[in-house]
């Protein structure tokens, strides 16, 4: 928000210079971004009134006037369509620099010579209209500094203004921040509205249906009317606050909008039907041609400001043409009202449309700060448009605004902010800023917020206020007192962080994916997506990130395909992130968040090297990763068993499992999920529920002495059928050896022509070893046993 410094003075006594000014008002949290002279560069440009016009003697378009700048008069020849005897202009004599730095020298045109310049308002830098040139109002004095007629002797502080401060989107706003700094008060402007005799009830109905979207709307009847120029303070003002002066009806209200911050409207009233001003939502079908020329489409979420038969404005946002004030206006209706914020935002967006009226209503203001405005606006329009204001007022209220207590205690104070702030001090800091402030008994301050501060709701609130404007700068610099113990990581953060250094140092690289996946990512997978349904977004970023993800695969896979489509056929992944599981189909429920761990590679072993042969990546590579993951957990009766996944080769996968609940599943990929993917068949990926077994993370080093007695070695070579898991076998065979039997584990698996079709041969070490020196009587026992099991279990035959 611009504020002028001249301006603001009108309102609050300020003893410090413009720059002290913006440094106090940033420290006290109004960031002023930058100070700078509302002069363009016009303080050389003086008024001149032209005494005489003249047709060009050789050139339609051009006249030549004479113009009296006080102390001479000037030829000078212009091409504007507005030059007429007795008006007054800004007039910029030979070797006067213009803001574009342009020089004026004298010229000789079509034969006749030209002394000076007459200026349009975008040649001096006031805004962007060259239509004609400027005219000066007739009570400005011949020779004077145009800088002085205009008011352009002043500062102009740019203020950032956050969302919760509505109320200092104002001039009277900005003056209480500045009283509180100062220890002073500010002085309101008087307002004495003089009514006529006929009663506003006469003229105009009013009929507020939807009360939701606008709690208060208030109208007054002004006739009488007299549009034209405004009163050269008021275009001042808007100069100095970045508006272009338009008429005095449009300027009145403009300046009462950045004097107390409340938007207004004006609209013609013999253009109303009824006359009635009726509050509603817009009806389907509907559309408003707005005051910038545009067709808008209405829907039925939208407030309407409407007559009888019509809409003639989007409340809050834009009037409409229909019923804009002209040079042909002699009443008005003059509207005053309170708007829903969040409405008012999304109507806004929703038509693109960025208006100072809707940037002051989104935010949410006071609906008691309607009547204020309404009678300024309604006294200044009688002085300075000859209004008739009719009697009474219009007004809807749907709900009186109540006042907010809070208690303050300065104990509460002194803990916030570290130091003791006086009693007088508060009184002082909240007075000014319009708080009513009344001291108990026991030294609380029961302290009443003012209706226009809606983002005061806590004693926090309150005392921030007082810290503010205190001075955090006198708050001294230390470092709280804290019992709290230093943070650190937590075992699940040190478990993550463990996991991935360690399949770095495997020579994967981390792959980080979003969230966010294609609706069918399961289903390309090979799950049946009515089973495997996903969290649904409602404003996803992309039809192809709608979903919530339910597995790391589809990323992992996504990630190699476009490293495979660009000749990079050589990569090794992985990624630890959470996946969503809904847990009930209703979503009434959060979705359950699994912490997972996904690999995914390609290619080949090693690089290219003369050293080594050149082989690819194949099952027992993701086997060995698989097992160097689960190995860094404390985890006991894992069982291996060949998967049904069905984004998984059938016969070169494995699922793991920790007493029926899968802990992960690795193998090569589907070579129909490969086609889908576009990746080689031979691509390898596995996917670890972390989730399940994270909390055993972190083996614990078993020790025991060497052995003082000597092992016993054999081997058994068994043929079992081709369909039987060697790691059931495995077990069962650990299992029937008994306590003697140390350890054993399958060295060779082998298929061919001196083994019988639908079988295999299985080959096992068995280390036998005891607390004495084991005897072959003993030795065999146990072996035989072992034989027993093997073919009583698994009807399986030595070799």
């Amino acid at each position: 928000m611009n504020v002028s410094y001249n301006w603001l003075q009108q309102y609050v006594a300020i003893p410090w210079s413009v720059e002290e000014l913006a440094e106090r008002l940033t420290l006290a949290g109004m960031e002023v971004e930058s100070v700078s002279s509302a002069d363009p560069g016009v303080s050389s440009i003086i008024v001149g009134e032209i005494k005489e016009v003249q047709r060009h003697p050789d050139a339609d378009g051009l006249t030549v006037s004479v113009v009296h700048t006080g102390r001479e008069d000037l030829t000078i020849v212009a091409g504007a369509p507005n030059v007429r005897q007795g008006i007054k202009v800004p007039v910029a004599p030979v070797g006067t620099a213009l803001p574009n730095g342009q020089l004026i020298e004298a010229a000789d045109l079509r034969g006749v010579q030209s002394f000076g310049m007459m200026c349009s308002e975008q040649e001096l830098g006031l805004s962007d209209d060259h239509t004609g040139i400027m005219e000066l109002p007739q009570q400005s004095k011949v020779g004077q500094s145009l800088s002085e007629v205009l008011g352009l002797d002043d500062w102009i502080m740019d203020i950032a203004i956050y969302a919760n401060r509505p109320d200092c989107m104002s001039m009277l706003g900005m003056a209480r921040e500045v009283a509180a700094l100062t220890g002073s008060s500010i002085t309101y402007p008087s307002i004495e509205t003089v009514e006529d005799v006929h009663a506003v009830t006469e003229k105009l109905g009013l009929r507020v249906e939807d009360s939701d979207l606008c709690p208060r709307y208030m109208a007054r009847v002004i006739e009488g009317i007299e549009v034209g120029p405004s009163p050269l303070w008021i275009e001042s003002r808007l100069r100095a606050a970045g508006m272009r002066p338009i008429n005095n009806v449009v300027d009145i209200t403009n300046f009462v909008m950045l004097e107390m911050g409340q938007p207004l409207h004006a609209f013609d009233y013999d253009r109303l039907s009824g006359p009635e001003i009726v509050v509603r939502r817009a009806r389907p079908g509907e559309t408003l041609l707005t005051l910038d020329g545009q067709e808008r489409n209405l829907d039925e979420e939208m407030l309407m400001i409407c007559d009888a038969e019509k809409p003639v404005c989007i409340g809050g946002v834009m009037g409409g043409a229909n019923s804009e004030v002209t040079a042909n206006t002699t009443a008005l209706v003059l509207e005053s009202a309170n708007f829903s914020a969040a409405n008012i935002r999304k109507t806004a967006r929703r038509l693109g449309i960025a208006s100072e009226a809707s940037s002051r209503f989104e935010k949410g203001l006071d609906p008691s700060g309607t009547e204020l405005a309404m009678e300024r606006a309604a006294e200044l329009l009688r002085k300075y448009a000859g209004g008739r204001v009719a009697e009474g007022v219009l007004d809807d209220h749907a709900a009186a605004s109540k006042a907010v207590d809070i208690l303050v205690r300065p104990k509460e104070v002194e803990r916030l902010l570290g130091i003791a702030v006086p009693t007088e001090s508060v009184h002082s800091i909240l007075s000014a800023l319009e708080f009513q402030v009344e001291e108990q008994t026991n030294g609380d301050l029961q302290v009443t917020v003012p209706p226009f501060r809606t983002d005061i709701e806590l004693e926090c609130d309150v005392i921030e206020e007082i810290a503010r404007h205190h001075g955090f700068h006198r708050i001294p610099q230390t470092l709280p007192a804290s019992g709290a113990e230093p943070g650190g990581r937590t075992d699940r953060q040190q478990a993550v962080d463990a996991l991935t250094g360690l399949l770095t140092g495997l020579g994967l690289q981390e792959a980080i994916n979003y969230t966010f996946v294609h609706p069918q990512s399961m289903y390309r997978l090979g799950w049946d997506e009515r089973e495997f349904g996903g969290l649904v977004l409602e404003n996803p970023i992309s039809e192809d990130q709608a979903v919530m993800r339910l597995s790391l695969v589809p990323g992992l896979l996504e990630a190699l395909a476009r490293n495979h489509s660009r000749q990079q056929s050589n990569a090794s992944l992985f990624e630890i992130g959470s996946v969503y599981i809904p847990e009930d189909p209703g979503m009434e429920r959060q979705p359950r968040e699994d912490l997972r761990l996904a690999v995914a590679m390609m290619g080949q072993r090693n690089p290219r090297h003369w050293s080594h042969s050149n082989s690819e990546l194949d099952f027992y590579d993701i086997k060995g990763i698989m097992e160097s993951i689960v190995n860094q957990f404390e985890l006991e009766e894992l069982s291996w068993k060949r998967t049904q996944c069905p984004w998984l080769h059938p016969g070169r996968s494995v699922e793991i499992q920790l007493q029926g609940r899968w802990v992960a599943l690795f193998g090569q990929i589907h070579p129909q999920t490969a086609s889908v993917y576009r990746v080689p068949k031979t691509v390898l990926v596995g996917e670890l529920n972390l989730a399940a077994i994270i909390d055993h993370f972190g083996r614990r080093l078993a020790v025991s002495a060497l052995p003082r007695f000597p092992a016993v070695d054999r081997d058994l070579a068994l043929l079992l059928d081709e369909k039987v898991p060697v790691g059931q076998v495995l077990a069962a065979l650990q299992e029937a050896g008994g306590e003697i039997l140390d350890d054993a584990w399958v060295f060779d698996v082998y298929h061919g022509e001196q083994v019988p079709d639908g079988c295999k041969s299985a080959a096992f070490s068995l280390r036998f070893q005891a607390d004495r020196t084991l005897t072959d009587e003993e030795v065999q026992e146990a072996m035989d046993k072992i034989l027993y099991a093997a073919k009583e279990q698994f009807n399986a035959e030595i070799r």
